[in-house]
């Protein structure tokens, strides 16, 4: 009997150290978990979403200066911003009730003297929709760009008693870190509360760059409640409470690229400096004052050479697998910006209809996101809830509005293939006119409503387009009832 229970124990722990081995082995099947020197190069370590510290600021210099003197840099970044906002992500007023379309006159008035002009910006420079520009072109370069309200009095004079300024980054104050009374602590110079909810952002009161002769350590900043600022950056991890440049995972390859791009062009001016060499026999003394002359080559010139002398030309190197270097870098750059390579470089030699739609595919999930996903809920809310706040402050009354916000067209590359299955998908049900009219970038209301001012113009006029709707011809009772059916 005790043999049988020792036995059985003996069993269930080899069983169990079987066991053990067995996940050890199936962890080991992970190379990229391994220690070996294969993985030396990866940088395994356990911190939060904010751990960047420092080096965000300075991944934001770097970024600056690379849009300042590269080109593939800007051209990323002005086609994120091209694609997302266009010429401007449109508001559209709709009464709060949600049933009346507009909700009066005045509203619609003041808002399009506010934001359709430079009174919304308080530099006086953007209306609404160089803001949404000015605001995600910050974002891309260094990964979040502020927004304070400014609201003003009556007697300035504006449509509205609003204004927004757009401010960088820069003005945060990071060096305020750590905890403070009441439960709540302060990072990358943010306050939460005890609870993580934002509750003011410490800013100084012009930038830390302005001026050499005022240097950083002599600026003071300020604590201004969270409801006075919108924060606008890509979320990428759980936690994150701040933003990093777009270009972080491309910066080296870009400058990389640009430095391998001035090698080959030093090396050819070197290599064009040297156009022929002069030799002599074994032994002659030259008769030049001086040996080491060089002489010049111009067009058409007759060279006379001395006995024995020879004139050798230079072959320049040849650059090879220029083309193919450059292009294996500028997709990997397009693929970590999240933009295509056609749209980064211009460059359609080997581009056709099939992959440069399947392209723009993946391109139009990623600006529909940094759209409606960061954006909108970011950005473009909040300040409609500003609006409706300044609004209800007014000496006069206004009607409950809310903003809806309409993105710019989506690209079409084939418009005729593209715009019948459309036809064909409202057609057969699958989806709806107003939802295809919102992609293409409109409001369905104003389109509806167009077409039936269109359509009483039309009859107004006596006009008739292909487009038209055709009038039906009523068939004439008498004229059939008087045929012959024989005939």
């Amino acid at each position: 009997m005790i043999g049988s229970i020792v036995r059985a124990a003996t069993a269930r722990n080899e069983l169990r150290a079987a066991r053990d081995k067995a996940a050890l082995d199936a962890l080991m099947n992970y190379n990229a978990a391994t220690k070996s020197s294969r993985a030396s190069s990866f940088r395994a370590v356990a911190s939060d979403a904010d751990a960047a510290g420092q080096a965000r600021a300075r991944l934001s210099w770097v970024t600056r200066d690379m849009i300042r003197n590269n080109p593939f840099a800007i051209k990323a970044q002005t086609v994120i911003a091209g694609a997302v906002v266009g010429a401007g992500i449109v508001y559209k007023v709709k009464a709060a009730d949600g049933k009346t379309r507009l909700p009066g006159k005045e509203v619609q008035r003041l808002l399009r003297r506010h934001l359709d002009t430079t009174a919304i910006d308080a530099d006086g420079r953007c209306n609404i929709y160089g803001l949404q520009r000015l605001a995600i072109m910050s974002v891309v370069q260094d990964g979040e760009v502020l927004i304070r309200r400014r609201m003003r009095y009556l007697a300035d004079g504006l449509p509205l008693p609003l204004q927004v300024q757009l401010i960088e980054a820069d003005y945060l104050d990071d060096s305020r870190d750590g905890e403070i009374s009441g439960g709540g602590y302060v990072r990358g110079g943010i306050e939460f509360s005890a609870n993580g909810k934002r509750v003011a952002y410490w800013l100084f009161d012009e930038h830390p760059g302005t001026s050499v002769f005022r240097p950083r350590i002599g600026l003071q900043s300020r604590r201004i409640p969270a409801t006075e600022i919108i924060h606008v950056y890509r979320q990428d991890r759980p936690g994150q409470t701040r933003g990093v440049s777009w270009f972080a995972p491309v910066a080296l390859q870009l400058q990389d690229l640009m430095d391998y791009q001035e090698a080959q062009v030093l090396r050819q001016k070197i290599a064009a400096c040297f156009v022929a060499f002069r030799t002599r026999p074994d032994g002659e003394l030259s008769s030049d004052p001086d040996p080491m002359q060089v002489s010049s080559l111009v067009p058409g010139r007759i060279q006379t050479v001395e006995p024995g002398e020879q004139i050798v030309f230079g072959s320049p190197p040849e650059v090879s697998g220029y083309s193919e270097f450059t292009r294996e870098v500028l997709q990997s750059v397009a693929a970590g910006v999240g933009i295509t390579y056609a749209a980064l470089t211009g460059d359609l030699s080997r581009t056709n209809f099939s992959s440069g739609r399947l392209g723009r595919i993946e391109m139009d999930q990623n600006i529909e996101a940094w759209q409606w996903l960061m954006l909108l809920p970011q950005m473009l809310d909040p300040l409609a809830r500003w609006l409706a706040e300044c609004l209800r402050d007014l000496p006069r009354a206004t009607p409950e509005f809310t903003l809806e916000w309409v993105p710019p067209a989506r690209f079409v590359s084939d418009p005729a293939r593209e715009m019948r299955a459309w036809i064909d998908m409202i057609s057969a049900g699958l989806v709806s006119r107003q939802e295809v009219i919102r992609r293409l970038g409109y409001d369905p209301a104003d389109v509806l409503a167009e077409i039936v001012q269109d359509r009483d113009l039309e009859a107004a006029n006596g006009l008739a387009f292909s487009t038209s709707p055709q009038p039906e011809i009523p068939d004439d009772p008498g004229v059939i009832g008087e045929r012959d059916p024989k005939e």
